[in-house]
């Protein structure tokens, strides 16, 4: 698996305050796990920038797809307001249903069970 990381775009530098000083940046990353690759970008953000935002300036993803996202593995809005060192999730759809894919388990160990209780010993030496 291939890790990749993407230049942040030109929105990302800090944006001017009132009297021209740096507004406040927050220094955050975005990362999105593909099954053939990883990508991940750097961003320093104005504060106050929401999830939403940081998504856009990162590239990662087309402007209108609907996404879940997540900060450090818990689930977020896209309105959420970001903080200093936050790592930004997007999470894929699922491919099987956890559900599903435990009931299959289930059946296929009851199988293999019912296979071993038939299967004959050969071994007669006691």
């Amino acid at each position: 698996m291939a890790m990749t990381e993407v230049p942040p775009s030109s929105g990302s530098t800090a944006r001017q305050g009132m009297a021209g000083v740096d507004a406040l940046t927050l220094q955050v990353s975005v990362c999105f796990a593909r099954p053939e690759q990883i990508s991940s970008v750097s961003l320093n953000v104005p504060a106050g920038t929401c999830v939403d935002e940081a998504l856009k300036l990162s590239g990662l993803l087309p402007a209108q797809e609907i996404v879940k996202v997540g900060i450090f593995g818990q689930r977020c809005d896209l309105g959420t307001v970001l903080r200093e060192g936050d790592r930004i999730e997007i999470y894929r759809a699922l491919v099987v249903e956890p559900k599903a894919a435990r009931r299959r388990r289930a059946i296929h160990r009851e199988k293999v069970r019912n296979i071993k209780k038939k299967m004959p010993i050969d071994d007669l030496t006691i």
